[in-house]
């Protein structure tokens, strides 16, 4: 019989998140493989399992994917784990998989955590579309190139920086992208989750001089500014001005009902006589001592 792979996610720091499923699996395989068999053989530790580890990076040569494809092709059972968080997701946890199905093995995946879904729901930002693009590039030249296309993308993005090269990110989309509102996660999951939100200048200032963890990154949209100042515009194009209040008022003191008022208000305001209908309905109205009425039935 052909072996199995089965893709475990692992917490993303703290190790309360392991799942039973999660648990039982790394119980009963026949070896776990990872990115580091230091974290990961704490996460074992940690849930008292003694099972073989094997390395597996964005280093491992054809010896070390030879060996676990010969191992699931005699029908053993493979755990596979990242890190931290879903396996697959920007490591060669892919490559793993590719290797499993040509072999003729099966593949399992378990739910579980990622940093990237956390990040997002947990930024603000807007979640009905986003993108992951990994790490940004080491060099700056191609960083800043990178950032120069990010700030024409108009969905939420998400990406991962390293420690070390952070201040200089966040002065390059400070350069290119000034108004850009992002927010930046530190330690997600940990006991020092720390979140800094604002435009780049000012997570730059909110961050000081800490550099130490894991960090991820969330970056609005293009389009994010001109959808809250759409909604904004939208919104305030929905309520009537004081004018057109108190014409509606002095007509319906008059005799007309709200329908006759509302065309010649229609034409003034430039909008459809049944949207205003709609706006002047979501108004009370309080019979009060005739007024008079004024003439909106042509443009002054």
């Amino acid at each position: 019989m052909p072996g199995c792979l089965v893709l475990v996610p692992t917490p993303l720091g703290n190790l309360g998140d392991i799942t039973a499923r999660a648990a039982t699996t790394l119980e009963s395989c026949d070896m776990v493989v990872c990115e580091d068999t230091r974290r990961v053989g704490l996460l074992l530790k940690h849930l008292n399992i003694n099972k073989p580890l094997q390395r597996f990076d964005d280093h491992a040569g054809t010896r070390e994917a030879s060996s676990l494809a010969n191992a699931m092709a005699l029908g053993k059972t493979i755990a596979y784990c990242s890190d931290a968080g879903m396996p697959g997701i920007n490591d060669p946890g892919f490559e793993l998989t590719r290797l499993a199905r040509e072999s003729g093995a099966q593949v399992c995946v378990l739910p579980g955590p990622s940093v990237v879904t956390l990040a997002v729901v947990a930024s603000g930002l807007p979640t009905h579309a986003f993108s992951f693009l990994g790490y940004l590039p080491s060099k700056a030249e191609a960083r800043r190139s990178f950032i120069r296309r990010l700030a024409g993308r108009e969905e939420t993005t998400v990406v991962f920086e390293t420690p070390h090269r952070i201040e200089d990110t966040l002065n390059d989309i400070n350069e290119i992208m000034p108004d850009r509102e992002l927010a930046l996660g530190r330690e997600l999951t940990k006991l020092h989750e720390a979140w800094y939100r604002g435009t780049s200048s000012q997570v730059l200032d909110q961050l000081g001089q800490e550099r130490r963890g894991e960090l991820v990154m969330v970056v609005a949209g293009a389009d994010a500014k001109r959808t809250i100042e759409s909604g904004v515009q939208n919104q305030e194009s929905d309520i009537l001005p004081e004018w057109a209040v108190k014409y509606l008022d002095a007509a319906r003191q008059g005799g007309m009902t709200l329908r006759e008022a509302v065309k010649p208000l229609a034409r003034r305001l430039g909008k459809a006589p049944s949207d205003v209908y709609k706006m002047a309905t979501a108004i009370p109205y309080t019979k009060s001592p005739s007024i008079l009425i004024a003439d909106y039935s042509q443009p002054t």
